[in-house]
């Protein structure tokens, strides 16, 4: 890969044999394809294998093969100068012999650090800083190798031959504007320098953004008023990708903070900072004035003042007109920020105002940003998540799916020429007036439809059973040391039994036998006569202070381990992990005829019911949400709700 005296020779010498390994199995892996091409290119121009002259090290002219013509496999042939030496797999881009010589340190490579900068969307990130990271030592370049076949996978899989060209692109009604790093601090400067009665409202998405976007109009609607959008993070640049359409550039706050404090320096533009904790912007203000001393800070702000208090308000925005700043960083977090520049927008006096969520944080150090190569991979989401996994859980691991589960339903709604709508009443009305329309009875097309529901149906529930067999199998297996823990805590406080056994109503009323571990004394049942019920309904007996409960069991009870011999019910198929729970038979009897829903499919360990609040609901309400649950169950709202229990059973929402 490298051929330097500023280069460890270790990593020299691994890198040129993994080389010689790639190419090798390469070449034998391509050599059908290989063939095959050889002969119908030679038979279609004559004339099989052309010369393309590139820059080697020190500027030396080399030849690399390639298939005449146009195939999309034309690049095979470069497998030989892999072997030979004379690229490498990974390494700096390809330099033609009619550009300007680049003197390179590195063998152009197969792969480029360049490149993948450019896929990942951060290209203005300096590559020399990528490849000396990459270089450094065996590790560093072995990870770099791993982490740039990675992307290359990502791409290959998950685009539609994107373009780089659109200027503009459309995602659920939201115009986002598609340039590089250079060309937004261009604009900016040039909005800053522009005496305006209104200032120039930007702003960035990303798939949170968009998330909020969908339930709250007044922000939708701000996004859809600004003067421009820009994309940010990874789903939102995986979804332009099934579009078929490339982002230029990943744009954010945080990776433009640096390159604007920079323009703004050597343009003498005032800057101020308004957001973020107290001390944070100030704190942020002076590492930047370190790093550029010509930088001029009109003032910085906490964002944590009396928002309610229209006098705050103004003080504010005086103080922020009088300090002559040019352009405006708000950073109070999605939604307040956008909204907030829009409330004030005619108010201000700023060429430009931008949202930029926590930016302050990063760069008052108060936070640790991710280093580069997890940027490069596209897992800064991941990085926040493990420093703040109380306040981000539920932003990533519920709402990153949630937003390209929608976003594929957008991109089908155009495939059919259909067009996105926000508001849920709009999509029914447009439903009944399509249902109105289509009125002709077809007995063929009717017949199809109920063999594919049927079908449908089948393998849903395959599918369900064999994610419980899955799920509860290797539960029982990593569990195992927990029950031998909580039977003998059981045995230490009270006489009798681990575990407790109880007939209940399976599917279709079908009786069997419900393990839990015991949480109740020997007497629990004797003494359920004198107590009251606090379950609004009367069907379901539950209280809080129940006298009956042991020590243990209330604990065993509040997070939910009393539950886990279930497990061995859900292995048996008695029961499922997701799925109404199981009453009963004392209780049943009291079902009326919309209750007796909830025992058309087997009974489950979880479902919506409990993780939106358990024991908090009336019982009419659980029997809806339940209902709710038969109908629209699926393998993806299984996975959905045992997701979603896992915070409910660590908070214990509901759990007595």
């Amino acid at each position: 890969m490298v051929i330097t005296n500023t280069i460890p020779k270790r990593v020299i010498y691994v890198s040129r044999m993994i080389d010689i390994i790639m190419a090798i199995v390469l070449i034998a892996f391509t050599m059908p394809l290989f063939i095959a091409l050889w002969i119908k290119i030679t038979w279609q121009y004559g004339k099989c294998i052309e010369h393309v002259h590139i820059y080697g090290i020190n500027n030396k002219i080399i030849s690399l093969y390639q298939f005449t013509g146009n195939s999309r496999f034309k690049q095979i042939p470069q497998l030989l100068n892999l072997l030979i030496g004379d690229i490498s797999v990974l390494g700096d881009r390809i330099y033609f012999n009619f550009e300007p010589a680049p003197n390179l340190i590195i063998k152009s490579g197969l792969m480029s650090f360049y490149s993948i900068n450019e896929i990942m969307g951060i290209n203005f990130e300096a590559k020399n800083k990528t490849m000396e990271q990459a270089c450094k030592s065996v590790t560093a370049y072995c990870c770099a190798l791993m982490r740039s076949c990675s992307i290359y996978l990502l791409l290959m899989f998950m685009t539609n031959n994107p373009k780089q060209a659109v200027p503009k692109i459309s995602l659920f009604g939201i115009d986002l504007i598609n340039i590089k790093m250079q060309e937004l601090i261009n604009r900016i400067i040039t909005f800053a320098k522009e005496p305006t009665k209104t200032v120039h409202q930007l702003a960035f998405v990303n798939a949170d953004c968009f998330n909020i976007s969908i339930h709250n109009p007044h922000y939708r609607q701000c996004l859809q008023e600004c003067q421009q959008v820009y994309a940010d993070g990874i789903g939102v640049r995986i979804t332009t990708m099934w579009k078929g359409v490339a982002l230029q550039d990943n744009l954010n706050g945080t990776d433009m903070f640096p390159h604007l404090c920079e323009q703004l320096a050597a343009q003498k533009l005032p800057l101020f900072l308004l957001g973020g904790t107290s001390g944070v912007a100030n704190d942020a203000a002076i590492n930047m004035q370190k790093q550029y001393p010509n930088l001029i800070i009109a003032g910085t702000q906490d964002g944590f003042y009396h928002q309610e208090n229209s006098a705050t308000h103004d003080e504010i925005i005086n103080k922020i007109n009088q300090s002559g700043a040019a352009v405006l960083l708000v950073a109070m977090g999605v939604p307040t920020q956008e909204l907030w520049i829009q409330k004030f927008q005619s108010q201000l006096n700023v060429g430009v105002a931008i949202g930029v969520g926590g930016l302050f944080d990063f760069y008052s150090e108060s936070i640790k940003r991710a280093p580069l190569w997890v940027r490069q991979l596209g897992m800064e989401w991941v990085y926040r998540l493990i420093q703040e996994p109380k306040r981000m859980w539920k932003r990533y691991i519920i709402g990153n799916p949630l937003f390209l589960v929608r976003a594929w339903k957008e991109l089908s709604l155009i495939r059919h020429g259909q067009q996105f709508i926000n508001n849920k009443a709009q999509r029914t009305l447009l439903k009944q007036e399509q249902s109105i329309i289509d009125f002709d009875f077809n007995p063929k097309k009717a017949q199809a439809r109920r063999l594919r529901h049927q079908t449908v149906q089948q393998l849903n529930r395959l599918n369900k059973r064999t994610l419980d067999i899955i799920v509860s199998s290797t539960a029982l297996i990593l569990f195992s040391p927990v029950f031998v823990i909580i039977a003998l805590l059981i045995r230490l406080e009270s006489p009798g039994k681990v575990l407790f056994s109880q007939q209940r109503a399976g599917k279709d009323n079908q009786p069997f036998i419900l393990w839990k571990f015991r949480s109740m004394y020997q007497d629990a049942d004797e003494r359920l006569k004198t107590l009251n019920n606090e379950i609004q309904g009367g069907v379901i007996f539950k209280m809080k202070q129940d006298p009956r409960i042991t020590f243990i069991g209330k604990i065993i009870r509040k997070t939910s381990i009393d539950e886990l011999p279930q497990l061995w019910n859900v292995l048996k198929g008695e029961m499922s992990i997701v799925g109404p729970r199981p009453a009963l038979p004392s209780e049943v009897e009291r079902y009326n005829l919309r209750h007796r829903t909830r025992l058309s499919i087997k009974p489950g360990i979880t479902c919506i019911w409990q993780v939106s609040g358990r024991s908090h609901i009336p019982f009419e309400r659980q029997v809806d949400l339940d209902t709710d649950y038969i109908y629209k169950q699926s393998l993806l709202a299984d996975l959905w709700l045992m997701i979603k229990t896992i915070p409910a059973v660590i908070f214990s929402r509901g759990a007595y």
